[in-house]
């Protein structure tokens, strides 16, 4: 079951979610694994251009590298700021369980055996 999370920063009723087949293909966007790029904490403008041409593909028809950093660039012209973009990536990343079960309470992951 895919998990979503809200993310109207393009757009109302906008969400982004992450499975098994659309993390595949995140790695190889970035040419990194995903349990790597999380670890080393690097979120930064590859990490979110590549994050939101995976996660939010369902919303826009043929996504491009070009079009999420255009819609990077006039969402930071507005005053956003790259931490806002990243949360929601990581966050969907999170829910798949690929870290383990993620504790509401804390929204941290914890092993999956609890």
């Amino acid at each position: 079951m895919k998990k979503t999370i809200p993310f109207e920063l393009f757009g109302a009723g906008q969400t982004i979610y992450f499975d098994i087949l659309r993390l595949a293909e995140l790695e190889k966007v970035l040419g990194d694994s995903i349990i790597n790029v999380v670890r080393r904490q690097d979120a930064g403008i590859n990490f979110c251009i590549a994050g939101l041409l995976v996660g939010l593909k369902h919303h826009y028809n043929r996504p491009t590298a070009a079009l999420m950093a255009e819609k990077i660039e006039e969402y930071l012209d507005k005053g956003g700021n790259l931490d806002e973009l990243a949360l929601p990536i990581v966050q969907a990343i999170l829910e798949t369980g690929i870290f383990g079960k993620v504790d509401p309470e804390r929204k941290n992951p914890t092993p999956a055996a609890e």
